[in-house]
């Protein structure tokens, strides 16, 4: 199957979903928004894009966090390559106890090939890591990738134990604070997909898509409307969960389940 990808590609407008020509198939997928934060200025002037809501809403929560009985309260940033084992040692003391890593594998990886990976990403002066500290104990970690002069949104979790203090929240807010201070890169990007965070966050956007380039004949025409129709079906079982409530339902219970085990 001869196929040509242009992953990540800007595109000024949503484009249809199959572009049929007389020689190739073009199939275009993950059309989504990507969420980017300028990092160029001050934090103080970042805070004036939130509505005075959302800044206090911010604020009550660090201060909700900073205010539990008897606790110590720290936001720790790396970026050294000798910091790397630490920052994923401690990260990792998080990652155990999320969902995500129960569910689906998806906290910030274990194993031995993606601590390396970091330390040449440090090497390079490619690693940002975050850690928020309660009771000097990891409740949050945050993992950016650089890449020239973007940093990009990785791994974040947080000890579910915390989730009434929005640990994840607290932990990005302090570590734009930095970023915005330090003044190395001039972009945060959010990378693929919405989420809560992202729109909260991101002050800027654009759209994006993964385009692929299959050559035409019988075999790539049945694969790429065959994806099609299951993408159809996937989408259809979704909203039939929302209008029924289903979906939060089993998100939430799916969680309980997690943090249960």
């Amino acid at each position: 199957m001869s196929v040509v990808v242009h992953a990540g590609q800007h595109i000024a407008v949503h484009l249809p979903r199959v572009h049929p020509t007389r020689h190739a198939i073009c199939y275009v997928r993950n059309q989504t928004v990507n969420h980017y934060i300028d990092l160029r200025g001050p934090f103080s002037d970042y805070l004036k894009g939130f509505s005075s809501k959302t800044r206090s809403t911010l604020q009550r929560k660090i201060r909700k966090i900073a205010a539990i009985e008897g606790a110590s309260f720290e936001c720790r940033s790396y970026s050294a390559p000798d910091s790397v084992r630490e920052f994923h040692r401690l990260a990792r003391q998080v990652a155990v106890k999320t969902y995500q890593e129960k569910l689906f594998d998806g906290a910030l990886p274990a194993s031995p090939e993606f601590v390396e990976h970091m330390r040449a990403m440090a090497e390079l002066g490619c690693f940002r890591g975050f850690l928020l500290f309660v009771k000097d104990e990891p409740v949050s970690y945050l993992y950016l990738p650089a890449s020239g002069n973007t940093v990009a949104y990785g791994y974040l979790g947080y000890d579910p134990g915390y989730a009434s203090f929005s640990p994840g929240t607290v932990l990005l807010y302090l570590a734009l604070e930095k970023l915005f201070a330090e003044q190395r890169f001039h972009f945060f990007n959010f990378t693929y997909g919405e989420g809560q965070a992202k729109e909260l966050f991101g002050r800027e956007s654009f759209l994006q898509a993964d385009i692929y380039f299959f050559r035409r004949n019988l075999r790539n025409c049945v694969a790429v409307y065959s994806h099609i129709a299951m993408d159809w079906c996937s989408s259809v079982i979704g909203k039939m969960l929302d209008v029924l409530g289903l979906r939060r339902a089993l998100r939430k219970l799916l969680r309980r389940s997690a943090n249960t085990d």
